[in-house]
């Protein structure tokens, strides 16, 4: 019985580790149960965080696409769903945030690997020909960069504006058109 215990806590890790959620931990299989007496409640407890961290983190209102090209890092400024076209939507130089709010920042390259580094946030995504890195970010007002370190052969430094949430509206409403958030 301990072992059809085991395999289905195994399976419920597999799941977790996959994307799968279990909503609570009243809702998952009593898995803790099969185990030696002693060990149960350390079960229930593992169980329990493995739980809540399976939640997935909801959607954020904006995702910003990252490309590192031969000439720097460009910004496509792009809601879930939006339909603004490439040429309408993309911002060179800075990428410029939203304080203290949830981005998806999904980072490639177009020609060769590139570092998108922000050590001070402990942030460090690899642009990839090809394949794209997501990270959900969410950062305090201020301007930040990779100065630190010193760009090595074709690296490109990274330079990043987070605003108040009514300085970014200004200035999204000056540099970009509102079909880069309609959704379709």
């Amino acid at each position: 019985m301990a072992g059809g215990r085991l395999i289905g806590f195994g399976g419920l890790l597999l799941a977790l580790s996959c994307g799968f959620a279990v909503p609570s931990l009243a809702q998952a299989p009593d898995l803790c149960s099969g185990q030696p007496a002693a060990m149960q409640k350390s079960c229930r407890e593992a169980l329990e965080l493995l739980v809540q961290g399976g939640r997935p983190e909801p959607e954020p209102a904006r995702r910003i696409l990252a490309t590192g090209t031969p000439e720097g890092w460009r910004y496509d400024y792009l809601q879930p769903g939006g339909v603004g076209s490439d040429d309408e939507c993309v911002v060179s130089g800075a990428l410029v945030l939203p304080a203290d709010t949830a981005v998806r920042l999904s980072v490639t390259a177009s020609d060769i690997i590139r570092p998108w580094r922000l050590p001070q946030f402990n942030l460090d995504l690899t642009g990839i020909p090809g394949r794209i890195e997501d990270k959900i970010i969410k950062l305090p007002p201020g301007e930040v960069g990779d100065q630190a370190a010193a760009p090595a052969g074709d690296e490109k430094p990274v330079a990043v504006r987070v605003l108040p949430p009514d300085a970014y509206a200004e200035w999204e409403g000056q540099t970009l058109p509102p079909s880069c958030f309609a959704s379709g």
